[in-house]
């Protein structure tokens, strides 16, 4: 039966439940707001709809009830559709009215629960809304009602945390109403924006001067008044490193970027096209060494050798090359062991090691785009292109504006980002020569492709060792 699934999108990708990753996995429509983290969109499958229905003050894509009557017409033509909201469904994002609107048609549906900004932007910014001594609970208004603006005054006298969602163009009528109510001016209060993206960036002071914090921030704006505004509990001086690359060498680098207390921010900036490989698997029998370069290379042969059911048992006997202990790791995942792993992590270093005996024949599994100094051991298999993604160049364009480091694994991917970005603030660290050779210098050179090596790398520069 067709059904529609309300999922809360949270605050950035890094917050999605595992049961909304499941839902947008499967989805064969998605419908989703401004304020839904665009790189969740990478989730669905290539062949899911994608319908932008997104609402800021001012300029609305669609208003709601044409949206509640999308979903209807979604259900009828889709067997699962996902509505992906910003923040969680039923927190000032009309969830209710849509979870209504699709019982009165008919439509069977469920509402997943997200991450709140409510919570989210204060936490990201190292404001706990309840501390023992300062606040006992806080409470979570919108700036504006359908109505108008809320009424500030009556809350003058709340001793809680307060929260304003949506409060862009709102914190000076803010203030006053809540000063006017019997709030001091010297209450703390923060101005939180953009949680949850590269974009984050919070500014701190008392009530009286709420408005000029939060002057110029742009959109999704969060204000936060209240004692405890007065506590920054976050570990101090944290680095923020932009990684780009393909979405798995991303996700890879920044969970090993979070281990060495980095604070990372996931751009990947070039997706994956995998190449057939049907001409290769027909000659399989041909080559003595199968040559990987990647961990992309390993994982992408290996869905395609299982996606034409090909019988593991021809590849006993076969000797397994790879240009380093990532690659070597993605390899063992498949339940393969390299009989090669070169001293020298890098194409030149995996030429001068391997040395196939007369008669054996090697296969390069490798991206389109591989380096030539493997060319003459061997015969090339295009096993997939890394090529660029608009938008998630532009994210990475964003990112670098406010990090310290940027890193690229690619010369290729760091050509592709010099195209249309500029690095900004953000010192570029890449791995291997090749990779820094796009730049015209400055960039920190990493030899070590691992993400752990990477990570410890950058974790030395932040602190100046290296």
């Amino acid at each position: 039966m067709n059904r529609v699934a309300l999922v809360g999108a949270g605050c950035g990708a890094h917050t999605l439940t595992l049961r909304g990753r499941e839902l947008l996995a499967r989805c064969d429509c998605v419908v989703y707001d401004s304020l839904a983290d665009a790189r969740l969109l990478r989730l669905c499958r290539a062949r899911c709809e994608a319908v932008f229905v997104g609402k800021r003050a001012g300029a609305h894509a669609m208003e709601q009830a044409e949206i509640c009557r999308l979903l209807a017409a979604c259900a009828q033509r889709y067997p699962l559709t996902v509505r992906l909201k910003g923040g969680d469904p039923f927190v000032f994002g009309r969830g209710g009215e849509e979870m209504l609107a699709l019982r009165a048609a008919g439509v069977p549906c469920e509402c997943v629960p997200g991450v709140t900004s409510a919570v989210a932007a204060a936490e990201e910014a190292g404001i706990p809304l309840t501390h023992r001594g300062l606040a006992r609970g806080f409470r979570v208004v919108t700036a504006r009602t359908a109505e108008g603006e809320y009424d500030f005054s009556a809350l003058g006298r709340e001793r809680d945390t307060l929260v304003v969602l949506m409060g862009k163009g709102s914190a000076a009528s803010v203030a006053a109403g809540l000063m006017r109510g019997g709030m001091a001016a010297e209450t703390p209060a923060a101005a939180v924006s953009c949680a949850g993206s590269a974009r984050f960036a919070v500014r701190r002071g008392a009530l009286g001067g709420l408005a000029a914090l939060a002057e110029g921030l742009p959109a999704p704006l969060v204000l936060v008044v209240g004692a405890v505004c007065a506590l920054d509990v976050r570990t101090p001086a944290r680095a923020r490193v932009a990684v780009t690359g393909t979405p798995a060498h991303v996700a890879r680098l920044c969970e090993a970027l979070r281990g060495e207390g980095l604070w990372p921010l996931a751009c990947p900036h070039l997706r994956i096209e995998p190449r057939d490989l049907r001409p290769f698997f027909a000659r399989l029998h041909e080559f003595a060494w199968l040559v990987f370069t990647s961990p992309n290379g390993v994982e992408q042969f290996f869905a395609q050798a299982k996606a034409r059911r090909v019988d593991f048992r021809a590849f006993a006997g076969k000797k397994f090359a790879c240009i380093g202990p990532a690659t070597a790791e993605a390899l063992a995942g498949q339940g393969f062991a390299a009989d090669l792993v070169p001293r020298e992590h890098t194409s030149a270093g995996l030429a001068a090691a391997l040395r196939p005996a007369a008669g054996e024949r090697a296969a390069l599994l490798r991206s389109v785009k591989g380096s030539g100094a493997l060319l003459p051991l061997g015969e090339q298999f295009d096993v997939y292109d890394a090529v660029p993604d608009e938008a998630g160049l532009a994210e990475a364009a964003e990112a670098a504006r406010g990090a310290d480091f940027i890193t690229f694994s690619s010369a290729f991917g760091a050509r592709a980002f010099l195209r249309g970005a500029s690095l900004g603030g953000a010192r570029p660290v890449c791995i291997g020569q090749e990779t820094a050779s796009a730049f015209a210098g400055g960039a920190l050179v990493c030899d070590e492709p691992s993400a752990a090596a990477l990570a410890a790398f950058v974790r030395a520069a932040a602190e100046g060792r290296a």
